[in-house]
């Protein structure tokens, strides 16, 4: 029997596995994998005609791949020493704040641009980057924070790649 993921060949045991992390490296990859199975069988499902058993095929494939990329993105990874504090915008970016969360970054929810004024107006948080879709933060005018234009739809792999280029 193979060790469990995240776990050095020779060891074995559930004693053993506890408080082991996966290697970001290694879940980066696996989530390229499932982006592309992802990608192609929409293409696929799309093309197929309507009603099909090869449809159901490929729509079977797209819902695993979507549910696989979901479980990749529960796993827990190594916090780095200072968490990035990021204010997500729009109610687009609420389906990505516990995944983005397990990439290390600490999130602040805003529903609109306005809510988003409000909190950062207040002062109360050490926010570092401000993310949203490209409609909600053209509402925010001049923040003197970097701006990270997540696209809607996009996955948190995506967006915490977004938000870190945007910190710089």
């Amino acid at each position: 029997m193979a060790p469990p993921i995240g776990i050095p060949p020779g060891t074995t045991g559930e004693a053993k596995a506890e408080g082991r992390m996966v290697p970001a490296t290694f879940l980066h990859d696996l989530n390229n994998l499932l982006t592309a199975i992802h990608g192609y069988s929409s293409l696929l499902a799309a093309d197929l005609p309507a009603g099909g058993v090869e449809q159901d095929f490929a729509a079977r494939i797209l819902a695993a791949a979507e549910e696989a990329r979901l479980l990749v993105a529960r796993v827990p990874r190594p916090r780095p020493v200072a968490a990035l504090h990021v204010l997500l915008v729009g109610r687009a970016m609420d389906r990505l704040a516990g995944a983005l969360e397990t990439l290390g970054l600490e999130v602040t929810l805003a529903a609109s641009a306005r809510e988003a004024q409000a909190v950062l107006a207040d002062g109360g948080g050490e926010w570092q980057v401000v993310a949203g879709t490209k409609a909600t933060l053209a509402g925010l005018g001049d923040l003197r924070l970097p701006l990270a234009v997540v696209p809607a739809g996009a996955d948190a792999v995506t967006a915490d790649a977004l938000i870190r280029a945007a910190r710089g």
